[in-house]
């Protein structure tokens, strides 16, 4: 759990983060003949701006979306740390590589030095605000408070209760995924990481180290200042997805944040390729085109679709299951203590178990007095309000 300044103080870093991408969006909408050309140039279209040069990519408005999101759940969130976490590791992956596109040869000899260091700047800005999320997720964390024994039923945290209804959700621990839904995004996360890995190395085998090198690292092969490689794009969306699928199936803390902050850039690459494949008529005409093509469409619906499942799979809370039917032994964890005998008849072994010890010597019983409170202090959050 973050400290509340801590939580403001990602949610302002994420609201500049959203600022950069929507200014250099808008730079390019004022560039444009019309403004759907911007659109199709992000899903890959070539349409000329007016000083020849544009600046976004489709990792803008992607990223845009993303960053507006997770600013307005940081601030209300306990996962917040989760998602400072998650969206500063993207936001590094995504941007190193312009650093260098910057600086070649081929850049700089088309772009005008003033463009270029704007660029350049905003750059260094991203970068430096997404380790600042990673430090501040870090040196913001607080314990989770937790109540005494006598407090029963009211899970890990004090005063909370079983559904949050007394407290906001930024004050209780951060939910876990449940146990389907951390298997679903585990399977989906791991096989979109499969699919994506199984490209590049299609690719390696089939252009050959050098050209293919050019793709990975940008070399006179962006079509803008801003824009993240591909081949990097899809090895950087993989490291993501693979943690966060071993996350996901041990029902990490974590695990909900940083499940759902990759499918940002994994839905946005799929509808971009996807509107890519409309405008061009790919899927028009899907039946004719080669069979390379066909499943670079059907990729793109999968990821897609793979994102939006790991979204819907990661959406449940564990917590929301104690809402329903308890077992016996849920039962016994959670249901508030009741000070005294226990009332009305109850079965020998039970009143045993739940009677006030008496001073003087212990006697036999089916299990120890203490079992309950053993219990109670032991419950995993199920009666917690969780985000």
């Amino acid at each position: 759990m973050l400290r509340p300044g801590a939580r403001i103080a990602g949610a302002v870093l994420l609201a500049a983060l959203a600022v950069l991408d929507l200014a250099w969006i808008a730079r390019d909408f004022g560039q444009a003949t019309d403004v759907t050309d911007a659109w199709w140039m992000w899903s890959g279209l070539i349409f000329r701006a007016q000083d020849g040069i544009w600046a976004s990519s489709f990792v803008e408005p992607t990223l845009l979306v993303l960053y507006t999101v997770c600013a307005a759940t940081a601030a209300v969130s306990s996962a917040a740390g989760g998602v400072l976490v998650s969206t500063g590791v993207l936001t590094i992956l995504l941007r190193v590589p312009t650093l260098w596109n910057l600086n070649a040869s081929w850049v700089k000899g088309g772009v005008s030095d003033a463009l270029r260091n704007q660029v350049f700047t905003s750059v260094i800005a991203m970068l430096v605000v997404g380790v600042a999320l990673i430090v501040l997720a870090a040196a913001g964390r607080r314990s989770v408070p937790r109540a005494d024994g006598d407090d029963g039923g009211d899970g890990a945290l004090g005063g909370t209760g079983a559904t949050g209804a007394t407290g906001g959700t930024r004050d209780d621990p951060p939910a876990r995924p449940t146990r389907a839904g951390g298997l679903t995004a585990c399977v989906l996360l791991t096989v979109v990481a499969a699919v994506l890995l199984s490209w590049e190395i299609h690719s390696v085998t089939e252009q050959g180290w050098e050209l293919y090198s050019h793709h990975f690292t940008g070399d006179r092969a962006l079509a803008t200042l801003l824009a993240v490689p591909d081949s990097w794009y899809g090895c950087a969306l993989a490291l993501v997805c693979l943690p966060a699928a071993v996350a996901a199936r041990a029902r990490a803390p974590y695990s909900r944040p940083l499940g759902m902050t990759v499918c940002g850039p994994l839905l946005g690459l799929g509808l971009f390729r996807l509107s890519f494949g409309i405008r061009s008529g790919l899927l028009g005409g899907f039946g004719e085109i080669a069979a390379r093509d066909q499943l670079w469409l059907c990729t793109a619906l999968f990821d897609v679709l793979a994102a939006l499942g790991v979204l819907l799979a990661l959406a449940g809370r564990d917590g929301d299951a104690a809402a329903g039917p308890a077992t016996d032994g849920e039962a016994r964890a959670t249901a508030p203590r009741r000070p005294g005998p226990a009332a009305g008849p109850a079965a020998d072994g039970e009143a045993r178990a739940t009677a006030p010890r008496r001073p003087g010597p212990a006697t036999a019983t089916d299990g120890p007095a203490s079992g309950t409170d053993d219990l109670a202090a032991g419950t995993d959050g199920r009666g917690t309000a969780t985000t």
